[in-house]
């Protein structure tokens, strides 16, 4: 009799965990003042877990691990079916959501056939903060997350309390060129100006917006950036940069959150590695190009990582 009863339980854990991801999508909670990240944890506990998001990337520790494989964004060109919606959201930050025919996020050792959900920004008030994630310190203008949830759990409400539910690929951009591309998408941004506007808009090839289909990354096990926090995202972080002009920078700082305050800044603080590692499948983190000595090294240390994971839930 035990063993169903725990089996019972364990999917009331799942149910209550998804009723707070629904949740969390209308509770009060902003990026400074009394609700700011500081004190996520008290409406949402797993904002002070061990294994949290986002963190600095410190070069010099990173594990080259060859085994890794390249992304292969080549179903970012999809258009037929699909359809795209632009969203003020909640007025943290501008996301587009999908709908229709399925997406896919291919290679990259996932554990599971993933689904792209939406992709959202966050970006600073300034040029020289904004990315959530950090490389030796150093804050980039702003970060795009693509949220993908494993496609045999349906949907991201119900994906975020499974472990390893979720994958998230990063990119930081940089100041430059100004970004033809960026202009399918920045065009419409005078129409979500305030919080929770939404627009339909023509849909376009995600993967115009990035640098390469075929993406090199940094890798480790952590969780949403923003409540519930839930710690069950395999990130991957490119190491290739999006170029993007100052002006359409402005672009962003145009927006307006639920106070009708400048929507800019909408980064969580870094949170501690703990025991975690960061691997990567860049060549130039290579002594040798080969990777002999570090497989059954990273192996282990993998392992130990996602333990830890599962363990914290």
């Amino acid at each position: 009799m035990i063993e169903p009863y725990c089996d019972i339980n364990y999917k009331w854990v799942k149910l209550v965990k998804s009723l707070i991801i629904s949740f969390s999508i209308s509770a009060d909670w902003t990026y400074s003042g009394t609700h700011g990240p500081a004190n996520w944890h008290l409406d949402f506990p797993d904002c002070q877990g061990m294994t949290q998001s986002p963190i600095n990337i410190d070069v010099s520790k990173v594990l080259f691990n060859p085994q890794l494989k390249q992304f292969d964004l080549s179903e970012y060109s999809k258009t037929s079916g699909i359809e795209m919606r632009l969203v003020n959201k909640g007025g943290h930050t501008a996301e587009v959501e999908y709908s229709g025919d399925k997406i896919h996020l291919l290679g990259g050792n996932l554990p599971d056939k993933y689904v792209l959900a939406q992709f959202h920004f966050h970006w600073g008030s300034a040029s020289r903060r904004g990315s959530e994630h950090k490389l030796d310190g150093k804050a980039y203008p702003m970060e795009l997350h693509l949220v993908h949830y494993q496609e045999h759990l349906n949907n991201l409400s119900y994906a975020a309390p499974h472990p390893s539910g979720l994958a998230v690929l990063g990119y930081f951009f940089k100041i430059g060129a100004h970004n033809k591309n960026f202009e399918q998408l920045l065009n419409y941004f005078p129409q979500i100006k305030t919080s929770d506007q939404h627009i339909e808009i023509p849909t376009f090839p995600l993967l115009d917006l990035l640098p390469s289909a075929k993406v090199n990354f940094y890798r480790y096990s952590g969780s949403l950036t923003t409540p519930p926090c839930s710690e069950t995202v395999i990130w991957s972080i490119s190491t290739s940069f999006i170029e993007i002009a100052e002006e359409q920078m402005f672009m962003f700082r145009d927006l307006y959150d639920k106070e009708n305050h400048t929507l800019a800044d909408d980064f969580r603080p870094l949170q501690e590695l703990n025991q975690r590692i960061v691997e990567s499948n860049d060549p130039r983190f290579s002594d040798d190009n080969d990777g002999s000595g570090y497989i059954t090294a990273s192996t282990a240390a993998v392992t130990l990582s996602l333990l830890l994971s599962l363990w914290f839930q």
